[in-house]
């Protein structure tokens, strides 16, 4: 399993989510930090243009942009914004 970390960008936006929602994304990001291949999950998909390089998972009417950082041997997950579908990008 990864380590996830979350940018003060999306935990911020996490404090104002309903408490349903909140565990609804964290639970997610959970399972898909559990994964070999993220992108082996139907929901996540490569972002182009200003976003390249970072990867976004649907989770509902929310979305989550995050990146894979390879340190040695481990990886980890890195949160960079979550929110609703129209403001995130």
């Amino acid at each position: 399993m990864k380590e996830v970390l979350y940018h003060r960008h999306a935990v911020r936006y996490m404090r104002q989510m309903p408490a349903d929602r909140k565990e609804q994304v964290k639970s997610a990001i959970a399972e898909l930090a559990a994964l070999d291949d993220p992108l082996a999950h139907p929901n996540v998909k490569c972002m182009r243009g200003d976003w390249s390089g970072c990867l976004r998972l649907r989770i509902g009417s929310y979305r989550a942009i995050f990146h894979l950082v390879k340190t040695g041997s481990s990886e980890r997950l890195e949160v960079l914004l979550v929110g609703p579908r129209g403001n995130v990008y």
